[in-house]
């Protein structure tokens, strides 16, 4: 039988993406331990943005998430809008968290940087202020809404599903480890896309 013209080719890459945070609503109590159980058990390397301040609360867990082989990146420190941010501001504030996050898991972030909200992707301001401190700005393809209070495991994983499938080689995923419905969602993700012939990278595979 003929493949459809919308099925990837097989193996095709995909690389999940965390953004590790201190969570704005109401959160899992074990949300981000809860994923990186859950990636070790079926054996997948993901990429994880950290906060630098979530970082310094969490150093044992931070240091867990790079310890297990995942690529680390920079989430800033205080999770402000970058477009919000005075120049200076801005710089002293990805700063601050690079410092945090080189301090506590002994990896050096860079060049991995995705902004709060996503807000700044498309700044020329912010991705040149960016730039000059050895950063690139890393989006998203696909955004399942893991955050909204009704998402649930199941929606969020054939929302996932459907649209990597759909955009084939080099899907990026957006997820937040402190939800539960990620929690929930993950192990679906990861077996539903195997089966359909895809490949886990982190980001400096892709």
């Amino acid at each position: 039988m003929a493949k459809s013209p919308h099925q990837p080719p097989s193996p095709w890459r995909v690389a999940l993406t965390f953004d590790v945070e201190h969570a704005d609503r109401p959160a899992h109590p074990d949300g981000t331990q809860r994923v990186l159980d859950t990636l070790s058990e079926r054996d997948v390397l993901a990429t994880h943005f950290v906060q630098g301040r979530w970082a310094q609360a969490h150093p044992a867990l931070a240091r867990e998430l790079a310890a297990r082989g995942h690529l680390i990146g920079n989430h800033s420190h205080h999770h402000a809008r970058m477009t919000w941010l005075s120049p200076h501001g801005l710089v002293q504030d990805v700063k601050h968290a690079e410092q945090a996050i080189r301090r506590v898991t002994g990896q050096d972030p860079r060049p991995w940087f995705r902004c709060p909200f996503g807000d700044g992707t498309d700044d020329p301001l912010v991705l040149s202020h960016l730039d000059r401190l050895g950063y690139q700005e890393t989006s998203w393809h696909i955004d399942p809404f893991d955050w909204r209070a009704k998402a649930t495991g199941p929606q969020v994983a054939r929302t996932v599903i459907a649209e990597a499938t759909a955009h084939g080689d080099g899907a990026v995923v957006l997820f937040h480890p402190w939800t539960d419905a990620t929690g929930r969602a993950l192990p679906l993700v990861i077996d539903g896309l195997r089966a359909a012939g895809a490949r886990f990278v982190r980001m400096d595979e892709l």
